[in-house]
């Protein structure tokens, strides 16, 4: 669970997005890490769907995974998969929870703010990227589309669980619309946003719930422990 966590990279905004640079300017990267902090940091909800591309290094397979995905600040999120196989990954900000329906059974962690991966806490509108995270123009120019901006993230201090971090924003709404993780041992974890959706007054009542009768419930403690 917890290098599930360290995989979300999600996209987010505000109503009404900063102006972008004029069209011909040479980017300012410093200017788009700003623009972005703020979309963050105004955002109080939002939804989308997501499509997730998991590649091993080792065995050269991949896995896709679809789904919805639901934030709402402080701390409540909700990924809901619906293939290859149902499942759902909660938080209500203290509680974190995965629920595999087809195997009858939930894993429970207690959360806490922070023990929050930095770019999830970043996303979430905690924090600054700066702080944790050294940020140049990536030379990888194979994703995206023309004209995004595609950020190399580098953790400023090492990481057991991932060594890099790349996000793709859209240059006029300055949303990251596209996520990918490598970890230590070179596997890639790709996610796209699709149907952004944000400040729509999500409901409290979408980051409740509460193991249906059968279901075996696992206590797997802290994060970090």
């Amino acid at each position: 669970m917890t290098m599930f966590l360290l995989t979300i990279v999600l996209a987010a905004g505000s109503a009404a997005a900063p102006a972008a640079p004029p069209a011909g300017d040479t980017p300012d990267l410093h200017a788009i890490l700003e623009r972005m902090q703020k979309r963050y940091d105004e955002a109080k909800d939002f939804h989308a769907r997501f499509t997730q591309n998991y590649s091993r290094a080792v065995v050269g397979r991949a896995t896709v995974s679809t789904g919805t995905i639901t934030f709402k600040k402080p701390g409540r999120m909700r990924w809901d998969y619906d293939k290859p196989e149902p499942r759902m990954f909660l938080s209500d900000g203290k509680v974190l929870w995965l629920y595999e329906s087809a195997e009858k059974q939930a894993f429970k962690q207690e959360l806490k703010t922070s023990q929050l991966p930095a770019a999830l806490a970043f996303l979430m509108g905690k924090g600054k990227i700066t702080d944790e995270f050294e940020v140049s123009f990536a030379k990888d120019k194979s994703r995206g589309r023309p004209g995004d901006h595609r950020l190399a993230l580098s953790p400023k201090q090492p990481q057991s669980a991932y060594k890099s971090i790349l996000f793709i924003v859209d240059p006029k709404e300055f949303l990251v619309r596209e996520s990918v993780l490598v970890d230590a041992q070179g596997n890639t974890n790709h996610f796209v946003f699709d149907g952004l959706a944000v400040n729509t007054k999500v409901a409290d009542s979408v980051f409740k719930w509460s193991p249906p009768a059968g279901v075996r419930v696992v206590d797997t403690g802290q994060m970090g422990k």
